[in-house]
This record gives structure tokens, C-alpha cells and sequence, in this order.
């Protein structure tokens, strides 16, 4: 899913040799794109400016995918990111609205 509007960005790598990894990357896609939230997914591993922007935004100059930001500010990384939507906490970790919420 991708979405020029959209301000959630999934900075990701193809070139990952570990499986976790890619299971990591395709679980937060999953999950996104269940909640219906927009978002661009990022390769860093095709583009430096990227990996340094993903870096820069996280305060890590040695920060590996897959991280989460919303726009420029930094989200985390899947471990924060599968807590925070087991707990029921994932708009919040986006910092987005909750549209659940917004309903009641």
C-alpha cells in the first residue's frame, strides 16, 4: 500500500539475509494495511539518502531496518511497534488518531 498523502513511512531493506527481518517487514505491513492506515515503504538498501534520513530521524547512526516514523518524527522499531498493537496502543504509537476512538 502506498499513498503519496501518507505520512506514516516503513523504511525497510531487500537485502536482508536474516529471515526475522523479512518476516518483521512483512508483519508490519500486514498489520498497517489491516488498520487501513496509509503509508509509503522505504528500501533503504537502494538508496543511501534514505538510510541516512531513516538514521537521522532515529538519533542512530547505526539504526536497522525495519523502523517507523510519522514524517520526521520517530515512531520505533517492530518490537515497539508489535507491543504497542497487541496492547491496543498502535495509533497512539503511530501518533495518529484513533478512529475507533474518534467514533464513540
Amino acid at each position: 500500500m502506498s499513498s503519496e498523502d501518507a505520512q506514516i513511512r516503513v523504511y525497510t531493506t531487500s537485502m536482508s539475509g536474516k529471515s526475522n527481518i523479512v518476516t518483521q517487514q512483512n508483519k508490519i505491513e500486514q498489520v498497517l494495511e489491516a488498520k487501513r492506515v496509509n503509508f509509503i515503504k522505504i528500501d533503504i538498501a537502494s538508496n543511501a539518502e534514505s538510510k541516512e534520513e531513516m538514521r537521522t530521524i532515529m538519533g542512530d547512526d547505526h539504526g536497522l531496518a525495519p523502523q517507523i516514523c510519522n514524517g520526521n518524527v520517530y515512531c520505533g522499531n517492530y518490537e515497539t511497534f508489535a507491543e504497542a498493537n497487541e496492547v491496543g496502543e498502535l495509533f497512539d504509537f503511530l501518533k495518529l488518531p484513533n478512529p475507533v476512538k474518534e467514533q464513540s
